[in-house]
C-alpha cells in the first residue's frame, strides 16, 4: 500500500509538520520539566498530601491525558500509594463516594476540555487536596488548581505525541517527591528505533497489549492509530487478550506487544503463548521491549523509554494509509 502525501496548498504547516515539530522537542522539554525548580516543589506539595494518613490517590483524564494516567498507576501502587485511575467520563457518570483523604490529580493537556470544566463544577468543595498537572500556564485548569506544568507550552499536533511523554514526567516528579530513594533520579534514555513495518502494509486491524503501566501505553497507541490511521485498533491488558479476542486473529489484523526485559514469568509465558498463537493464524506480530535494570523509577520506567518507539510505529501505520496524517475530518485537538 503506497499512499501519496501532498504539502498545503496555502503553505501553512501540515498536520503530520505540527506532529513532527512537538516530537522534536519533547525530550528537550522533557528535561527541562524534569529540572524545573518551580515544578519539583509543587511535586513535594503533591507528595507531601500522599503522606497523610490514609491518604487515597485518584488520577482524572480524559483521552491520552487518562491513558497516560493508567500508565503511571503501577508505578504509584508500587511505592505503596492507594491509587486509582478513572477517565472523567466514568468520574461524572458513577462518582466515588465523599472521601476526605482522597487526594484528586486532574490531567489535561490543554487545560481546557469540556469533562474538566463540568466535573470541577460538579464537585465544589467536596473534594480533598486536589491538583492539576498540563502543559497550558493559561489554561482553565491551571487557573483553577494548583498544579504542575510541563515546558513548553500547549500541544497543538492533532495526536498525543510530546504530551503524553511529558504528562509521564510530571507523573515522575512526584514519585520522584514522594519516594526518598529516588531524590536523586533522572530521567532514563529518551529515544526511538527505526522500525520494519513492511509487512504491516496490508492488515486492517491493530490489536496493542501490555501488562501494568504498559497497558496505559498500549491504550494511547490503540488511540493514536485510530486518530492518524483511521482503522480500527483495540487494546487490552495482555492476560485479557487471551481469554476471548485472540478469536479475531487472521493475517489481516497485527498484534504490538510492549514488553519489560525484567517481565515475570507470568507476563513472559503470557505473551509467549499470544506470539503463538498470531504465529498459527498467519498474524503479523512485533514485540517492543524496553530495556530496564534496577529502573530508577520503578514502573514509569518502561512506557518513558517505549514512548518515542510507540509515537513512531503509530505515525508510520498512518503515513501507510493516510495522505494527509494529522489533519482530523471530525475531531479536534481539544474537545469542549
Amino acid at each position: 500500500m503506497t499512499v501519496m502525501h501532498t504539502p498545503t496548498s496555502t503553505g501553512a504547516p501540515s498536520g503530520l509538520d505540527l506532529i513532527r515539530r512537538e516530537q522534536s522537542r519533547q525530550v528537550a522539554d522533557a528535561h527541562a520539566t524534569w529540572n524545573d525548580p518551580a515544578q519539583q516543589q509543587r511535586a513535594q506539595q503533591i507528595a507531601e498530601s500522599l503522606r497523610q494518613p490514609g491518604a487515597f490517590l485518584l488520577l482524572l483524564g480524559m483521552g491520552a491525558s487518562h491513558h497516560a494516567n493508567s500508565a503511571a498507576l503501577a508505578a504509584y501502587r508500587s511505592v505503596g500509594i492507594s491509587a486509582l485511575a478513572l477517565s472523567l467520563d466514568e468520574a461524572l457518570s458513577m462518582p466515588l463516594p465523599p472521601n476526605a483523604a482522597q487526594v484528586t490529580l486532574l490531567v489535561s493537556q490543554s487545560g481546557e476540555s469540556g469533562e474538566l470544566r463540568t466535573f470541577l463544577k460538579q464537585s465544589g468543595t467536596d473534594l480533598g487536596p486536589t491538583f492539576g498537572l498540563s502543559l497550558s500556564p493559561e489554561s482553565y485548569l491551571v487557573r483553577q488548581l494548583p498544579s504542575l506544568v510541563a515546558a513548553g507550552g500547549s500541544e497543538v499536533g492533532f495526536a498525543a505525541t510530546r504530551s503524553y511523554l511529558l504528562t509521564l514526567v510530571l507523573h515522575g516528579l512526584i514519585l520522584r517527591a514522594y519516594s526518598p530513594d529516588s531524590a536523586h533520579t533522572d530521567l532514563p534514555a529518551l529515544d526511538g528505533e527505526a522500525l520494519d513495518l513492511s509487512r504491516f502494509g496490508q492488515v486492517r486491524s491493530m490489536v496493542f497489549a501490555g501488562s501494568g503501566a504498559l497497558a496505559g501505553l498500549a491504550a494511547m497507541a490503540a488511540l493514536g492509530t485510530i486518530e492518524l490511521g483511521r482503522f480500527p485498533a483495540l487494546h487490552y491488558d495482555l492476560g485479557q487478550l487471551r481469554h476471548g479476542p485472540l478469536e479475531l486473529l487472521s493475517p489481516e489484523t497485527s498484534i504490538v506487544l510492549l514488553r519489560r526485559s525484567d517481565e515475570t514469568d507470568y507476563e513472559r509465558q503470557t505473551a509467549e503463548s499470544i506470539l503463538k498463537a498470531a504465529q498459527a493464524a498467519g498474524c503479523p506480530s512485533l514485540s517492543l521491549v524496553a530495556e530496564v535494570s534496577a529502573p530508577p523509577l520503578g514502573l514509569l520506567t518502561a512506557p518513558l523509554k517505549l514512548c518515542l518507539p510507540v509515537q513512531q510505529l503509530v505515525i508510520d501505520l498512518a503515513l501507510q494509509r493516510v495522505e494527509r496524517v494529522g489533519e482530523p475530518v471530525r475531531s479536534s485537538k481539544v474537545t469542549r
